[in-house]
């Protein structure tokens, strides 16, 4: 008798799921892996990684490092996937990228694939960057490796690190990076990228660090990267195939904006005009004595007052680019190697020093005496502080060798943008002080204002010749990063370059040049409203401009980077 065909599937069906109840009474998978790893004393994947990480810990003097082999590696990009996998990485978070190196001639090209991480350098700059000790160097391991929990997401880290290896996560409001898969490594396992690699091209070495600091001198590292004397770099990429000596990364000869920093753009600006009018009220209230007593006494708390509230809405907008600002307090624990610890703390004196210096300005509307040598002490503490704090400013940037962020250079625009802005603040409120005590405005304009828009003309010039000179770059042969940043400046970037030098020559050049003719143009006579509004003008347009200026400033920070991949 034949069966029904439907008859015998369903039996088919009832033994396989027999089976399966049949399987879970028995051992689970995971149990079955635990058992074969006790009876073999191994994993069982472990004479396919075993040879590539160190049979024993390193000893003094030594540390873990990645060894890439180049002529195994084929860009299959299988070790960035592996990393994010097991990292749990955000879509766009990557702690390992695949680069290209190209060079050769034209009838045989060269195409090298370079895979890259955290090079767990023997001098780190992220972790002397930090303000908030957020890294540590193992000392047994040399692993740098980031706390999540201490870091404020401030990013200098990613400013300072040559390699582009940290990786600010919006969402978490922290800094991420690879620490070499430090947990698998104390059980004996490969890292992520390591074990995932095909071809075998990543390996965990143990190196000297004394060898590598003498070997960075030589400066040969790969083509076009970042000079490894800076950190002094562990990574180690052998190949059995020289490299052509034209050999450049792919993505050599694009360029692309970077981080534009709003709130630091906002930050440093205010800042610094909150400095410079300091700077302008002490010169002429304290050193040089320009004005008559009873302006001076009517004008000089305004110009005080606007400076102070400049510069707490200046430190008010630093907190916005931090990703974790309530733990702002932290950002003084690196003050020992940390610029940005020392710019925090300069602030700070700063700010409690002109505090002080613009209460006691106040003393007299109180009927209060204001002790004359007091105020002398606290004038010249509070410009003095904002030098420092200045100072610091600078170095934070400078700190970081980005070779568009050089000391001559970085000072001089931090230091014009202060007088530039400085300058008008005292103009204008001259100019206010003036109409609310009946004062003549064509007397204090002949006497003081003249001067004042003197300076401010000459100091707007060298601001912009300052800035036009950056673009001479374009001439240059070399593809060197200044040239870079003048092709983002005049490329990418020319709208927001033209809209700068807009506002820095009209109100940093011709409007001090129509207040200067004022005067002769109206019989002798300085026309109040005209002089009022152009004055507020003035210090609009270059507000307006130095912000443009300053979001160059980072938008257009060209530096080395490792090899990427050629612009799509």
């Amino acid at each position: 008798m034949t069966q029904n065909p439907s008859s015998a599937l369903q039996s088919a069906r009832n033994e396989f799921l027999d089976e399966l109840l049949e399987g879970q009474q028995s051992l689970t998978a995971v149990t079955q892996f635990a058992q074969t790893y006790e009876s073999n004393g191994s994993p069982a994947g472990a004479k396919y990684y075993r040879d590539l990480i160190p049979a024993a810990a390193p000893n003094s003097g030594e540390q873990y490092a990645f060894e890439v082999d180049l002529d195994a590696c084929s860009g299959c990009k299988a070790c960035v996937t592996a990393c994010h996998a097991l990292n749990g990485l955000e879509e766009n978070e990557l702690w390992r990228n695949v680069g290209q190196l190209v060079g050769g001639a034209d009838e045989a090209a060269v195409v090298q694939h370079v895979t890259t991480a955290c090079h767990h350098c023997v001098d780190p700059a992220c972790l002397s960057g930090c303000p908030v000790e957020a890294y540590e160097k193992d000392p047994l391991t040399g692993i740098v490796r980031h706390l999540d929990d201490q870091c404020i997401g401030c990013q200098y880290c990613v400013l300072k690190c040559p390699y582009d290896v940290p990786v600010y996560s919006k969402s978490k409001g922290i800094v991420r990076k690879c620490d070499m898969c430090h947990d698998r490594l104390a059980a004996g396992e490969a890292p992520a990228c390591v074990q995932a690699c095909p071809n075998q091209a990543i390996r965990i070495r143990i190196v000297d660090q004394q060898t590598l600091v003498d070997e960075s001198e030589a400066s040969s590292f790969l083509p076009a990267a970042p000079d490894p004397a800076y950190t002094v770099p562990t990574t180690v990429y052998k190949s059995n195939r020289p490299l052509p000596q034209n050999a450049l990364p792919a993505d050599f000869f694009s360029v692309q904006r970077t981080h534009g920093h709003l709130p630091l753009v906002f930050m440093l600006v205010l800042t610094q005009m909150s400095v410079g009018a300091f700077l302008i009220e002490q010169i002429m209230y304290s050193y040089f004595s320009f004005f008559r007593e009873e302006l001076a006494a009517s004008v000089r708390p305004l110009h005080l007052f606007a400076a102070l509230g400049l510069g707490f809405l200046g430190l008010g907008a630093s907190l916005f680019h931090l990703g974790r600002p309530q733990y702002a307090f932290r950002a003084v624990l690196g003050l020992r190697t940390s610029w940005l610890s020392r710019e925090i703390v300069a602030f700070g004196i700063f700010a409690a020093a002109s505090t002080a210096y613009v209460s006691l300005a106040f003393w007299p509307y109180f009927g209060l005496a204001a002790h004359d040598g007091r105020q002398t002490v606290l004038g010249a503490a509070a410009s003095a502080s904002g030098l420092l704090a200045l100072f610091c400013s600078v170095m934070v940037y400078v700190d970081t060798r980005r070779p568009c962020w050089k000391f001559s250079q970085t000072s001089a625009k931090f230091l014009l943008t202060s007088l530039v802005l400085g300058l008008p603040i005292a103009l204008l409120i001259l100019i206010a002080g003036a109409a609310l005590n009946g004062q003549a405005l064509h007397s204090v304009m002949t006497d003081y204002g003249r001067l004042l828009c003197r300076v401010l003309l000459v100091v707007g010039a060298a601001k912009m010749v300052l800035e036009v000179s950056e673009l001479l770059h374009l001439k240059g042969r070399q593809h060197t990063p200044q040239k870079r940043r003048a092709l983002l400046l005049a490329g990418e970037l020319g709208m927001i370059t033209l809209r700068r030098f807009f506002f820095g020559f009209v109100g940093g050049v011709a409007l001090p040049l129509v207040l200067l003719a004022e005067g002769g143009m109206r019989s002798g006579q300085y026309h109040p409203l005209f002089v009022g509004v152009a004055t507020l003008l003035i210090l609009v347009l270059l507000t307006i401009g130095e912000l443009h200026e300053r979001y160059l400033f980072f938008a257009a920070s060209v530096a080395a980077k490792m090899p990427g991949v050629p612009a799509a």
